[in-house]
Protein backbone atom coordinates (compact mmCIF):
# COMPACT_ATOMS: atom_id res chain seq x y z
CA UNK A 1 0.00 0.00 0.00
CA UNK A 2 1.68 3.53 -1.04
CA UNK A 3 2.45 5.61 2.18
CA UNK A 4 -0.52 8.12 2.84
CA UNK A 5 0.45 11.76 1.66
CA UNK A 6 0.29 13.97 4.45
CA UNK A 7 -0.26 18.10 3.43
CA UNK A 8 2.22 20.29 5.11
CA UNK A 9 1.21 24.67 5.68
CA UNK A 10 1.40 26.98 2.92
CA UNK A 11 4.37 27.45 1.28
CA UNK A 12 5.98 30.84 2.71
CA UNK A 13 7.67 31.79 -1.22
CA UNK A 14 4.46 30.73 -2.97
CA UNK A 15 1.53 30.66 -0.56
CA UNK A 16 0.50 27.09 -2.40
CA UNK A 17 0.02 23.81 0.07
CA UNK A 18 2.33 21.42 -0.67
CA UNK A 19 2.31 17.76 -0.90
CA UNK A 20 5.26 15.42 0.52
CA UNK A 21 5.52 12.00 0.46
CA UNK A 22 5.35 10.64 3.77
CA UNK A 23 7.21 7.12 5.09
CA UNK A 24 7.07 5.21 8.41
CA UNK A 25 9.89 4.47 10.02
CA UNK A 26 10.89 0.56 10.32
CA UNK A 27 12.17 1.36 13.51
CA UNK A 28 9.95 3.33 15.45
CA UNK A 29 6.99 3.40 13.44
CA UNK A 30 6.61 6.79 13.15
CA UNK A 31 5.77 8.94 10.00
CA UNK A 32 8.95 11.04 8.79
CA UNK A 33 9.97 12.33 5.56
CA UNK A 34 13.10 10.84 4.05
CA UNK A 35 15.43 13.81 3.41
CA UNK A 36 17.65 10.53 1.26
CA UNK A 37 15.66 9.10 -1.62
CA UNK A 38 15.21 5.28 -0.34
CA UNK A 39 15.66 5.87 3.35
CA UNK A 40 14.15 3.28 5.48
CA UNK A 41 14.13 5.07 8.72
CA UNK A 42 14.29 8.67 10.49
CA UNK A 43 17.48 10.62 11.13
CA UNK A 44 16.90 9.95 14.90
CA UNK A 45 16.81 6.16 14.85
CA UNK A 46 19.92 6.75 11.82
CA UNK A 47 22.17 7.83 14.12
CA UNK A 48 20.77 5.66 17.41
CA UNK A 49 21.44 2.63 15.52
CA UNK A 50 25.12 3.78 14.34
CA UNK A 51 26.03 5.14 18.09
CA UNK A 52 24.57 1.26 18.69
CA UNK A 53 27.16 -0.45 16.38
CA UNK A 54 29.78 1.85 17.08
CA UNK A 55 29.69 0.92 20.67
CA UNK A 56 29.70 -2.95 20.01
CA UNK A 57 32.63 -2.66 17.62
CA UNK A 58 34.60 -1.06 20.40
CA UNK A 59 33.51 -4.04 23.29
CA UNK A 60 34.42 -6.60 20.65
CA UNK A 61 36.66 -8.79 22.35
CA UNK A 62 40.59 -9.39 20.37
CA UNK A 63 41.24 -12.32 18.26
CA UNK A 64 42.84 -14.81 20.40
CA UNK A 65 46.15 -14.88 18.85
CA UNK A 66 46.23 -11.13 18.72
CA UNK A 67 45.68 -11.59 22.26
CA UNK A 68 48.41 -14.01 23.05
CA UNK A 69 50.91 -12.04 20.59
CA UNK A 70 50.08 -8.45 23.14
CA UNK A 71 50.34 -11.26 26.27
CA UNK A 72 53.59 -12.19 25.58
CA UNK A 73 55.46 -9.37 23.23
CA UNK A 74 56.96 -7.46 26.81
CA UNK A 75 58.57 -11.24 27.94
CA UNK A 76 60.22 -11.72 24.66
CA UNK A 77 61.56 -8.26 24.23
CA UNK A 78 63.10 -8.55 27.96
CA UNK A 79 64.33 -12.03 26.87
CA UNK A 80 66.20 -10.17 23.74
CA UNK A 81 67.73 -7.59 25.06
CA UNK A 82 69.32 -9.74 27.90
CA UNK A 83 70.51 -12.12 25.51
CA UNK A 84 72.39 -8.97 23.47
CA UNK A 85 73.61 -7.63 27.17
CA UNK A 86 74.83 -11.66 27.63
CA UNK A 87 76.59 -11.75 24.13
CA UNK A 88 78.63 -8.41 24.57
CA UNK A 89 79.90 -8.73 27.91
CA UNK A 90 81.21 -12.11 26.89
CA UNK A 91 82.94 -10.53 23.91
CA UNK A 92 84.42 -7.77 25.93
CA UNK A 93 85.88 -10.54 28.45
CA UNK A 94 87.03 -12.35 25.97
CA UNK A 95 89.16 -9.30 24.29
CA UNK A 96 90.26 -8.45 27.45
CA UNK A 97 91.73 -11.89 28.54
CA UNK A 98 93.30 -12.05 24.65
CA UNK A 99 95.47 -8.59 25.58
CA UNK A 100 96.25 -9.86 28.98
CA UNK A 101 97.66 -12.86 27.06
CA UNK A 102 99.29 -11.02 24.46
CA UNK A 103 101.19 -8.27 27.39
CA UNK A 104 102.06 -11.28 29.36
CA UNK A 105 103.82 -13.44 26.71
CA UNK A 106 107.51 -13.37 26.17
CA UNK A 107 108.91 -12.02 22.96
CA UNK A 108 109.29 -14.06 19.88
CA UNK A 109 112.44 -15.70 19.46
CA UNK A 110 114.83 -15.54 16.15
CA UNK A 111 114.13 -18.12 13.03
CA UNK A 112 117.16 -20.28 14.38
CA UNK A 113 116.47 -19.97 17.93
CA UNK A 114 115.22 -23.61 18.45
CA UNK A 115 118.26 -24.83 16.55
CA UNK A 116 120.76 -22.85 18.42
CA UNK A 117 119.12 -23.56 21.96
CA UNK A 118 121.57 -25.01 24.33
CA UNK A 119 124.95 -23.76 22.00
CA UNK A 120 127.06 -21.51 23.27
CA UNK A 121 126.54 -18.26 21.08
CA UNK A 122 130.00 -17.41 19.34
CA UNK A 123 130.96 -14.09 19.20
CA UNK A 124 130.94 -12.29 16.57
CA UNK A 125 133.86 -11.24 14.85
CA UNK A 126 136.07 -8.43 15.52
CA UNK A 127 135.76 -5.65 12.90
CA UNK A 128 138.51 -4.17 11.48
CA UNK A 129 139.94 -0.98 12.69
CA UNK A 130 138.85 0.65 9.40
CA UNK A 131 140.16 4.79 9.35
CA UNK A 132 136.99 7.04 8.77
CA UNK A 133 136.60 8.24 5.46
CA UNK A 134 138.04 11.62 5.05
CA UNK A 135 136.03 14.74 4.75
CA UNK A 136 135.00 16.48 1.87
CA UNK A 137 137.87 19.14 0.49
CA UNK A 138 136.36 23.09 1.58
CA UNK A 139 133.95 23.91 -0.84
CA UNK A 140 135.21 26.55 -3.38
CA UNK A 141 133.53 30.11 -3.53
CA UNK A 142 132.26 30.35 -7.14
CA UNK A 143 134.50 33.16 -9.19
CA UNK A 144 134.23 34.11 -12.58
CA UNK A 145 136.76 34.00 -14.97
CA UNK A 146 138.06 37.53 -15.20
CA UNK A 147 139.92 37.10 -18.46
CA UNK A 148 137.16 37.07 -21.13
CA UNK A 149 135.69 40.66 -19.27
CA UNK A 150 137.69 43.20 -18.48
CA UNK A 151 135.83 44.30 -15.40
CA UNK A 152 132.53 43.39 -13.91
CA UNK A 153 131.65 47.37 -13.00
CA UNK A 154 128.29 48.37 -12.84
CA UNK A 155 127.45 51.51 -15.05
CA UNK A 156 123.95 52.24 -13.77
CA UNK A 157 125.02 51.33 -10.38
CA UNK A 158 127.75 53.99 -10.22
CA UNK A 159 125.42 57.25 -11.50
CA UNK A 160 126.01 60.12 -9.44
CA UNK A 161 123.31 61.03 -7.98
CA UNK A 162 121.88 57.52 -8.05
CA UNK A 163 118.63 56.63 -9.99
CA UNK A 164 116.35 53.85 -9.29
CA UNK A 165 113.45 54.92 -11.98
CA UNK A 166 113.12 52.02 -14.20
CA UNK A 167 112.09 54.70 -17.22
CA UNK A 168 115.38 56.69 -16.16
CA UNK A 169 117.65 54.31 -16.14
CA UNK A 170 116.33 52.80 -19.92
CA UNK A 171 116.96 56.47 -20.47
CA UNK A 172 120.41 56.36 -19.41
CA UNK A 173 121.38 53.68 -21.20
CA UNK A 174 120.36 54.83 -24.50
CA UNK A 175 122.60 57.82 -24.23
CA UNK A 176 125.39 55.35 -22.99
CA UNK A 177 124.68 53.37 -26.50
CA UNK A 178 124.17 56.52 -28.50
CA UNK A 179 127.61 57.19 -26.84
CA UNK A 180 129.52 54.20 -27.95
CA UNK A 181 129.67 51.94 -24.90
CA UNK A 182 129.14 48.61 -26.10
CA UNK A 183 125.79 47.51 -23.99
CA UNK A 184 122.84 45.05 -26.07
CA UNK A 185 119.32 46.06 -25.04
CA UNK A 186 116.08 43.46 -24.28
CA UNK A 187 112.73 44.84 -23.36
CA UNK A 188 109.97 42.85 -22.17
CA UNK A 189 106.09 44.16 -20.95
CA UNK A 190 104.39 40.79 -18.98
CA UNK A 191 100.73 41.21 -18.42
CA UNK A 192 100.81 40.23 -14.85
CA UNK A 193 102.40 41.28 -11.44
CA UNK A 194 105.45 38.96 -10.91
CA UNK A 195 106.19 39.75 -7.59
CA UNK A 196 103.55 37.70 -5.50
CA UNK A 197 105.71 34.75 -4.89
CA UNK A 198 109.42 34.10 -5.49
CA UNK A 199 110.58 30.76 -7.08
CA UNK A 200 112.39 28.43 -4.65
CA UNK A 201 114.27 26.66 -8.10
CA UNK A 202 116.49 29.62 -8.26
CA UNK A 203 119.89 28.79 -7.72
CA UNK A 204 122.42 31.71 -7.75
CA UNK A 205 126.43 31.80 -6.26
CA UNK A 206 128.53 35.37 -5.33
CA UNK A 207 131.52 35.82 -7.84
CA UNK A 208 134.34 37.54 -6.79
CA UNK A 209 136.77 39.57 -8.32
CA UNK A 210 139.68 41.28 -6.64
CA UNK A 211 139.06 39.35 -3.33
CA UNK A 212 134.92 41.55 -3.30
CA UNK A 213 131.80 40.13 -4.33
CA UNK A 214 130.89 42.26 -7.69
CA UNK A 215 127.75 40.08 -8.70
CA UNK A 216 125.83 36.94 -8.74
CA UNK A 217 125.96 34.15 -10.72
CA UNK A 218 122.55 32.07 -11.71
CA UNK A 219 123.65 28.57 -12.28
CA UNK A 220 120.01 27.99 -12.29
CA UNK A 221 116.67 29.44 -12.93
CA UNK A 222 113.15 28.84 -11.87
CA UNK A 223 110.84 29.37 -14.73
CA UNK A 224 107.90 31.59 -12.87
CA UNK A 225 110.74 33.40 -11.48
CA UNK A 226 110.80 37.16 -11.95
CA UNK A 227 114.60 36.88 -13.65
CA UNK A 228 113.68 34.05 -16.05
CA UNK A 229 110.38 36.25 -17.35
CA UNK A 230 112.53 39.04 -17.77
CA UNK A 231 115.03 37.41 -20.07
CA UNK A 232 117.63 36.18 -18.03
CA UNK A 233 119.97 33.16 -18.75
CA UNK A 234 122.02 30.17 -16.76
CA UNK A 235 125.07 31.63 -16.91
CA UNK A 236 124.31 35.55 -16.71
CA UNK A 237 125.97 37.35 -13.92
CA UNK A 238 124.17 40.29 -12.28
CA UNK A 239 126.12 43.55 -11.39
CA UNK A 240 122.62 45.49 -10.77
CA UNK A 241 118.85 45.45 -10.32
CA UNK A 242 117.22 49.16 -10.81
CA UNK A 243 120.40 50.97 -10.15
CA UNK A 244 121.26 48.77 -6.76
CA UNK A 245 124.62 47.19 -7.00
CA UNK A 246 124.18 43.43 -6.13
CA UNK A 247 127.98 43.48 -3.73
CA UNK A 248 125.63 42.71 -0.69
CA UNK A 249 122.59 41.36 0.55
CA UNK A 250 120.68 44.12 1.84
CA UNK A 251 121.88 46.33 -1.67
CA UNK A 252 120.05 43.36 -3.46
CA UNK A 253 117.10 43.30 -1.35
CA UNK A 254 116.85 47.05 -1.77
CA UNK A 255 116.61 46.64 -6.02
CA UNK A 256 114.32 43.70 -5.52
CA UNK A 257 111.56 45.90 -3.62
CA UNK A 258 112.30 48.79 -5.22
CA UNK A 259 111.08 46.76 -8.79
CA UNK A 260 108.19 45.85 -6.40
CA UNK A 261 106.89 49.89 -5.84
CA UNK A 262 108.17 50.92 -9.44
CA UNK A 263 106.51 47.87 -11.13
CA UNK A 264 109.52 47.12 -13.82
CA UNK A 265 112.75 46.05 -13.10
CA UNK A 266 116.59 46.82 -14.94
CA UNK A 267 119.09 44.40 -14.92
CA UNK A 268 122.19 44.76 -15.54
CA UNK A 269 124.20 42.26 -16.77
CA UNK A 270 127.22 40.39 -18.16
CA UNK A 271 127.09 37.30 -20.88
CA UNK A 272 129.76 36.13 -22.14
CA UNK A 273 132.18 39.13 -21.72
CA UNK A 274 129.56 41.74 -22.82
CA UNK A 275 127.42 43.88 -20.99
CA UNK A 276 123.40 43.59 -21.01
CA UNK A 277 120.42 45.70 -20.05
CA UNK A 278 117.06 43.42 -19.55
CA UNK A 279 113.73 45.64 -19.18
CA UNK A 280 110.95 44.47 -17.89
CA UNK A 281 107.69 46.01 -16.84
CA UNK A 282 104.52 44.76 -15.81
CA UNK A 283 101.39 46.26 -14.17
CA UNK A 284 101.66 47.50 -10.39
Amino acid sequence: MPPEPYRTPSCPTCAAPHVEQVRICELCEEPFVPGVAGAGACDPCLRKASRVVARAAAEQPAPRHTRAVLRWLPVALAVLTVGILSFNTLVFVDTARRLTELRAAPPPAGKHHGKSKGKPKKPPPPKPNVAPPAPPPPREEATLDTTSVPALTSVLAALNPEVHDPDTLLARVQKLREAGLDIFLVRTNLGKNILDGGDLRTRISPVLQGGKTVGVRFSRLGPDSMDALAGVQPGDVLVSINGFGVDSPDRALSGYASSREKGGAVFEIFRNGRRGVLVAHWPK
